[in-house]
């Protein structure tokens, strides 16, 4: 069983690793980016509708939503990843205004590679379990950045 680390934890790891770098922060690419980022949320949420959805898919474009929009986050702090580990834990210690929970990120990271790394699919029971607290992730990551691009020149 591997041992939980704690979001401080992998932040000094990945930090000791080099992960981090320098990033810019333009308002407007920032914005674009957010903007196309709602889209494929839009676009996920109207899935959800079809009859006999992929959930995996579901799945995948709201986690991709959620990292992406944390990215946007991280930009504010001149700072990116590649490494989605890395990106949660620098937001849940770097934007600890918007109270998002490192368990929460860890469990759709791992439901996320587990489908990705090990082909273990992603069912409707699984989805249904996060939706609601994928939204509201989306909505509070999405209002966040909101608040900082007005503090931006």
């Amino acid at each position: 069983m591997i041992k939980e680390r704690t979001a401080q934890e992998v932040y000094n790891s990945l930090s000791a690793d080099g992960a981090y770098e320098e990033a810019g922060c333009d308002k407007d690419e920032l914005t674009k980016i957010k903007t196309l980022t709602l889209q494929d949320y839009e676009y996920g949420k109207s899935l959800r509708t079809m009859p006999n959805p992929n959930w995996r898919v579901i799945f995948n474009i709201h986690y991709d939503v959620i990292r992406e929009l944390c990215d946007v986050l991280m930009r504010f702090k001149k700072q990116k990843t590649n490494n989605h580990h890395g990106t949660f834990a620098f937001i849940v210690l770097n934007a600890s205004d918007l109270e998002l929970d490192w368990k929460f990120f860890e469990m759709i990271r791992i439901i996320r590679n587990n489908n990705k790394y090990r082909g273990i699919d992603i069912a409707k029971e699984t989805w249904k379990k996060v939706e609601l607290q994928i939204d509201l992730y989306i909505k509070t990551l999405n209002d966040g950045i909101e608040e900082r691009l007005k503090q931006l020149r």
